[in-house]
Order: C-alpha cells, then sequence, then structure tokens
C-alpha cells in the first residue's frame, strides 16, 4: 500500500507582510497531500488558510511569488504551474475560500523542481526532471528551452516561440482537457442531503429490501441464461458465414447486359489455299558486268 505524502520541500516568505501587516499571512509552504497552506508565524504559527492547486490532486512541488507578493506560482508533480493572485489574500484573518485564479499552464513534462520569478525581466524560470530548463513570461506565453537549436532572445519577442507549445508537451497524455467536473475544488467537504432522517425507519427498512431483492434480481444468472446466449452466437456466426456467401455470389456473378453472350458475337472465316508460280530467273547476264565498258579493236 503506497503510503501519501505529507512531506514540506517548499515555504516562502512575504516579505513586503512582515513588515507592514504583522495579523497577515506571512509565509506559504507546500504539503501536505498536495496543499499549499498560508501561515500567520506571528500569532503562534496559526494556519490561515488551504486549499489545493493542482487540477489533479498532484503533490505540490514548488512555490515562487513575484517581488511585491502580489501574485504566486505553484507548480506539480506533472509539469503544470499555476498562477493565483494573492495581494489581498490572508490579510485581515482565516480564509475559507482559495484566492483568485488566473491562470495555468504545462511548462514540462515531469515534475518541476524549480520556479524563479525574475521582476525585473517579467519572466518566469522553470526547470524539471524531464532535463529541461525553460523561460516563460509572466503570462504563460512560452519564450523558449535553454539548449535549443532555434535561438531566442527574452527582450525581442518576435524569436519567442508563443504561441507554440513544446512537441513533447503537445503529445503527451496528461496534456488532455480534465472534465469540468474534475476542475471542481477537491478540498471543500461535500453537502450530502439524506432524506432517511425525515422518513420512518419501518418505510427506509422496506425500501432497503426491495432494493436489496432488485438487485439479486438482476445479477442472478441460471445456466439456461448462458445456453442460451451460447446458441445466439453460434447462429450469429451461422448467419455471418452465409451472408459473407451471399455477398461473394453476388460480386462474382457474370454481367447480364440483356443480349447475347460475348462468344455468341464471334465470326469466323474458311481459310483458303491458292497455289502461286514463280518464274525461273534468267542466269545468262550472271557474269556480265553492266559498269564494265569495252573497246572494239
Amino acid at each position: 500500500m503506497k503510503l501519501a505524502d505529507k512531506s514540506v520541500s517548499k515555504i516562502v516568505f512575504l516579505k513586503t507582510r512582515t513588515v507592514k501587516l504583522q495579523g497577515a499571512a506571512s509565509l506559504i509552504s507546500n504539503g501536505p497531500l498536495g496543499s499549499v497552506n498560508f501561515w500567520n508565524i506571528f500569532q503562534g504559527g496559526k494556519l490561515s488558510a488551504s486549499f489545493k492547486p493542482s487540477r489533479t490532486g498532484c503533490q505540490v512541488s514548488s512555490l515562487a511569488v513575484t517581488k511585491d507578493n502580489s501574485l504566486m506560482f505553484v507548480a506539480d508533480y506533472i509539469g503544470y504551474i499555476y498562477v493565483y493572485n494573492i495581494k489581498d489574500y490572508a490579510i485581515q484573518g482565516p480564509e475559507k475560500d482559495r484566492p483568485p485564479f488566473i491562470k495555468h499552464w504545462r511548462a514540462h513534462v515531469d515534475m518541476v523542481t524549480e520556479l524563479e520569478v525574475i521582476d525585473e525581466d517579467k519572466v518566469v524560470l522553470s526547470s524539471s526532471l524531464d532535463c529541461t530548463a525553460r523561460l516563460w513570461s509572466i503570462d504563460g506565453e512560452f519564450i523558449g528551452t535553454f539548449g535549443q537549436e532555434d535561438p531566442w532572445e527574452v527582450f525581442t519577442p518576435a524569436s519567442w516561440k508563443h504561441p507554440m507549445v513544446p512537441y513533447e508537451i503537445l503529445i503527451d497524455p496528461e496534456s488532455m482537457p480534465v472534465h469540468p467536473v474534475l476542475e471542481q475544488p477537491t478540498d471543500e467537504p461535500e453537502e450530502v442531503t439524506s432524506q432517511e432522517e425525515e422518513e420512518p425507519q419501518e418505510t427506509s427498512d422496506i425500501k432497503n429490501e426491495i432494493n436489496y431483492n432488485a438487485k439479486s434480481l438482476l445479477l442472478t444468472i441460471t445456466e439456461e441464461d448462458i445456453q442460451e446466449e451460447i446458441n445466439k452466437q453460434n447462429l450469429s456466426c451461422g448467419s455471418g458465414k452465409r451472408l459473407r456467401h451471399e455477398k461473394y455470389k453476388i460480386a462474382h456473378k457474370p454481367l447480364d447486359h440483356g443480349g447475347p453472350n460475348a462468344f455468341h458475337n464471334l465470326q469466323y472465316f474458311n481459310l483458303e489455299s491458292n497455289s502461286v508460280t514463280f518464274e525461273k530467273p534468267d542466269m545468262s547476264v550472271a557474269g556480265t558486268d553492266p559498269f564494265q565498258s569495252f573497246v572494239s579493236s
């Protein structure tokens, strides 16, 4: 049995809050169980907020914030990066809801090991266990992968790879869209309404017994049912063979144009033997040279 990961591998201090807002949450940590937690370290280390950012419930691997602590970037074990607006989040006290979500994108095909926000250039640097390091704009636009053949320049947006994405991300099954039901938050308790409390116990028992009997009837399969199904399969196989044979005969049936067949229209002729006579050539001029001239004496 695989144990749930309850480790904490990343913490980030919100420096702007530690100076001005003593009662606000000023520490962010990842884990356990794929959550991101906000802590108030000035009041005994109280938990101010907790939520799960990964759309698949994966463990959070890395965290990063902008210099003014207005944006939080969260990366998970399958290579996704999520962006949240935390400018006014968990300042006045504990929060029940998650901070405003901005966007997310797939940056790598494996766990993101490190995130770094470079505020001066408005870019985000990411590295991963898939042996790649990539640069993104702060809005999630793909700038390029370090070491790629095609050159790119941070200060030349025309050289960026956006709107393209890395090929291995494009073909990876984990990049497929998630059903909207799975996009709902997983850390909020579900409200379950039960009608059994309002009904008498006797009525509830009768309904349970009826449901149990109905399920028993549906799940009962006799030997006669099995034999009948086998007979149906045999009949369907036999009918399939006959059907294929009929199709073969139709496909190979000679065409009927409504007239005589081809061999009925053939014409034939009698061959006559005619003798030919040849005349014997005159050999008296065989030794005469027509080009030779004689001079009479």
